[in-house]
């Protein structure tokens, strides 16, 4: 009988909505209503093509499609900056060009009135935040001073300005630069733009009597959140982070390196794109920091946690020879070369905590006796928590089995950590303590044409020793890791995969032999533990 496991859920996207409505919601009257600024009879693209100065931006905008938004019915504010203050802008440059749009236009209409009592922080179509203030007779915008004010249009307000606002990227935005192909065209692919509902106001009703939306679309990704395997929400100038970001080179170094790793199931139809993709993820699933990283402040037993709470030791090597580069929203630090090493990246060791149901099999038929999990405040049990293995009868093998998540196709330690009951009781009388006898089998499902729930186990590995052997025999007195194989190698990698293909079964093997006076065939297992042979 298994637990089973739980899909992935996307435990980031209440805190998603959350900012959404810090962004959309707020204020909402004043974002959908028609002001007393806002009374002109052309729309705001339209007043800004009409303004010889603003040629450049208005070029800007076409080239960016912001011409429909700025001609349509929701209402913004543009801070356009004149001709000459757009000198050094190649036209031809989308990326560039959208930049500087996005970073001159905000939602709401934001007339000069509204500062005139208090500041007010706005959130441009850029995701930059801006401080729209006043200063004697003038009125400022990112520091920035306006020129002309409160040109009306009916859908909005049109501010000039001398010069242009600063745009300083985020994380995100970074990677847009030049040589950073690979890493950000992996990371774009789970961009999504998705309609709120909730944001959108109803403005009419078309012919099929559907409710027309002046909608409000936000962008995300995936992997800003998905759990577990979200890296950070690298987009959100309210967080703080630091991220490792490789070029082009250093990303083909470590995918050629490490792509036969993540080598599939080969009964699996898209396996090809499977192991592409797992390769990918992998090299960047530990390269985001929360804070601000000094890696000066660090030595090297200190440990250092991604976003993903991966532990890294000695982050100063992993930071060497690396300049950081401040972004909006942290540091980034470029690099040609990945420092890490293989057991922190792509052979991450694997730790199966015994008392977890879930991935854990056990019937107490077949495996021949009861399960139980106990607390101990003992330090060094993991988790505070063991399972203990109660055989049906004196002479009985019990026996549990662990699925074991995310394996690559690489080698491997394995080991089965193992408490004593002298050491969990505390038990000074040594004519009480006892030792147990184990042996292990790996286990592989053929998942193909088969349900998670009617899994087929076949043994693909056992490990054994006669009587008269002590290498499977576990501490009388105390914890015991058990060192079951090394250098074991599984067949194919079963990464990230909602279904585990491979599972430890660990057995009490109590031989005739063995005086009861010495063994006993219960298990107290705290965890087992599989870690990279390289």
């Amino acid at each position: 009988m298994k637990n089973k496991k739980k899909n992935l859920i996307y435990a980031g996207l209440a805190v998603f909505t959350a900012f959404i409505c810090a962004v959309s919601c707020t204020d909402r009257a004043d974002y959908y209503k028609t002001s007393e600024e806002v009374s002109g009879r052309i729309t705001l693209w339209e007043l800004i093509s009409q303004q010889p100065e603003l040629s450049t931006f208005a070029a800007l905008l076409k080239k960016v499609s912001y011409d429909r938004i700025l001609s349509g019915n929701q209402v913004y504010t543009v801070w356009a900056p004149e001709n000459e203050a757009l000198t050094g802008i190649d036209p031809n440059d989308t990326v560039a060009a959208l930049r500087v749009v996005t970073n001159h236009i905000a939602r709401y209409a934001s007339p000069t009135s509204t500062v005139e009592a208090a500041d007010r922080t706005l959130y441009m179509l850029s995701a930059k935040k801006l401080l729209f203030s006043s200063s004697g007779a003038g009125f400022f915008l990112g520091g920035v001073e306006l020129d002309k004010k409160n040109l009306a249009a009916k859908n909005g307000i049109l501010h000039t300005l001398k010069k242009q606002i600063g745009f300083e990227p985020s994380i995100w935005q970074f990677m847009e630069a030049a040589g950073y192909d690979s890493i950000r065209s992996y990371l774009y692919s789970f961009n999504k733009r998705q309609f709120y509902p909730n944001a959108s106001t109803p403005i009419d009703y078309n012919e099929e009597g559907m409710i027309v939306y002046d909608s409000v679309f936000l962008d995300q990704n995936e992997l800003w959140y998905l759990y577990p395997d979200g890296i950070g929400w690298l987009n959100n100038e309210d967080s703080l982070y630091t991220m490792i970001v490789p070029d082009n080179k250093a990303w083909k170094a470590v995918y050629d390196r490490t792509f036969d790793y993540f080598k599939p199931d080969p009964n699996l139809v898209n396996r090809d794109s499977m192991q592409a993709a797992n390769t990918r993820y992998s090299i960047v699933q530990d390269l985001v920091f929360r804070g601000a990283i000094h890696p000066g402040s660090y030595g090297e037993t200190d440990t250092l946690y991604s976003t993903r709470q991966a532990p890294i030791i000695n982050p100063a090597r992993l930071f060497a020879g690396l300049t950081p580069v401040p972004v909006s929203n942290g540091w980034v630090y470029p690099t040609s070369r990945l420092n890490y090493e293989l057991h922190e990246s792509t052979i991450k060791p694997i730790r199966v905590e015994a008392e977890y149901a879930s991935g854990r099999w056990f019937n107490p038929t077949s495996d021949n006796g009861s399960i139980y999990w106990y607390f101990s405040d003992l330090p060094d049990v993991s988790k505070n928590y063991y399972l203990y293995v109660k055989p049906s009868y004196s002479g009985a093998q019990p026996s549990v089995a662990f699925e074991l998540p995310d394996v690559v196709a690489a080698e491997y330690d394995i080991y089965c950590v193992c408490l004593s009951q002298a050491y969990v009781e505390n038990i000074k009388d040594t004519t009480q303590w006892r030792a147990t006898r184990l042996k292990f089998e790996i286990h592989q499902w053929d998942r193909i044409g088969k349900k998670e729930d009617n899994k087929s186990w076949t043994t693909i590995a056992t490990f054994s020793e006669p009587a008269t052997s002590t290498k499977y025999v576990t501490r009388p007195d105390s914890i015991s890791k058990v060192l079951i194989t090394e250098n074991f190698k599984f067949p194919f990698a079963n990464f990230r995969e909602i279904d585990n293909v491979f599972r430890l079964k660990v057995i009490s093997a109590l031989e005739r032999s063995d005086p009861t006076t010495k063994f006993r065939n219960e298990m107290r297992i705290d965890y087992i533990l599989l870690e990279s042979s390289r």
